[in-house]
């Protein structure tokens, strides 16, 4: 479950990142990612089924399915008149908050490690 909470924060950054580099483009709203439940990270850890063909005139999935869903915006509170809505103080601030959870994550994960390395006897 961790790796899905580290997925999910650099899935996040990228996100953000895409918005900062969109602050001066007219017309762009900003998006941020929903975080994920605990119950959404045990069900993406369970059986992965993928569906299969059977037939030949079946149609076979295409494309790349998205792990993580888009999180609702609220109203922005302020907007530039060419109509962008990026608060770039708002997203350096989710930016600084999803790289301390993912440092957290990181040591979690660490200790998870060194915890393994110590039932088996190498420390």
């Amino acid at each position: 479950m961790l790796t899905g909470r580290m997925s999910w924060l650099n899935s996040r950054q990228q996100v953000l990142a895409q918005n900062i580099a969109n602050a001066d483009t007219p017309g762009y709203v900003p998006r941020d990612l929903k975080s994920p439940t605990f119950r959404d990270l045990v069900r993406s850890e369970g059986v992965k089924m993928t569906p299969t063909t059977t037939n030949v005139a079946h149609i076979q999935g295409s494309g790349k399915v998205e792990r993580f869903a888009n999180k609702d915006q609220k109203e922005t509170y302020e907007s530039m008149p060419d109509g962008n809505a990026v608060v770039l103080e708002e997203q350096l601030m989710k930016v600084s908050q999803t790289q301390a959870d993912y440092q957290t994550a990181t040591n979690l994960y660490r200790r998870y490690l060194s915890m393994f390395r110590t039932v088996i006897g190498r420390n």
